[in-house]
């Protein structure tokens, strides 16, 4: 899964000092302008230690080199930091899934590069999934920018998504999870839903999410987004994929 090591150019690393049970992974690509703020919520996280793996998607603005001047600038806030970058662009599904791959640890955050966390977010997550024998933990989210309300509010409930999707691609997960669903689809015909899809193959395998009733992300709601820019033309498409894929989910559900 993700991009073949021919592939992925790593631009910095910090190798690992300790074990720990958390990698934050960040997919990149064109987010100059909104990274750094993004990476900085991560300085004033209250768990003490974890990994950061972000992956850069072969961007054509200063998206890579602001993210380099960044690592090295915080790298003693992180017990590992790996900067890897596709060599020619891949699209989301293969870059999470390449994110995720270089991973060493037990549970994986995911943030997207226009996304921020409040302090206690990977502390609370890590302690609501420990407690449990769930795949992912969530909580509620913030929303910011062009709108302001909360997500994040239903419970995980797998006959709901046949009609939308509720929980946001920012969740504590499990490696095994991933690995044990196939990661991410790569073969989607448009770049956006990669987090809706993988919670069906994450609940046709029996896993499920537990949330954490706090706010602990936040949201980006803004006319560059890629939901705004690509995915939310394509939904008629994007749903035909979701019912061919998913053909015996639907009939089960239904």
């Amino acid at each position: 899964m993700g991009a073949s090591d021919s592939q992925i150019e790593v631009v910095f690393q910090q190798n690992s000092r300790q074990k720990v049970e958390v990698s934050v992974i960040i997919t990149l690509y064109n987010y100059a302008n909104l990274v750094e703020e993004t990476l900085n919520t991560l300085l004033g996280q209250t768990l003490v230690s974890f990994d950061l793996v972000i992956a850069e998607d072969c961007s054509t603005d200063s998206s890579l080199e602001v993210a380099a001047q960044w690592v090295k600038r915080h790298k003693k806030r992180f017990n590992q930091i790996k900067l890897l970058h596709h060599k020619q662009n891949q699209g989301l599904g293969i870059t999470r899934n390449t994110a995720f791959r270089h991973t060493e640890t037990p549970f994986v955050f995911v943030l997207d590069a226009d996304n921020m966390l409040y302090p206690r977010a990977l502390e609370r997550l890590l302690a609501g999934l420990g407690n449990t024998d769930a795949a992912f933990a969530y909580s509620y989210l913030e929303h910011f920018g062009d709108s302001a309300k909360l997500g994040g509010l239903q419970t995980w409930e797998p006959k709901t998504l046949q009609y939308g999707n509720t929980i946001d691609a920012m969740v504590l997960m499990r490696k095994t999870i991933w690995e044990k669903a196939g990661g991410y689809s790569e073969d989607m015909p448009y770049n956006g839903w990669e987090d809706y899809e993988l919670w069906f193959k994450i609940a046709e395998v029996g896993g499920w999410g537990v949330r954490i009733p706090e706010i602990l992300c936040r949201y980006r709601v803004h006319v560059g987004s890629m939901l705004n820019v690509e995915t939310n033309k394509k939904v008629d498409e994007l749903n035909a994929y979701l019912r061919k894929k998913h053909s015996s989910f639907f009939a089960a559900h239904s």
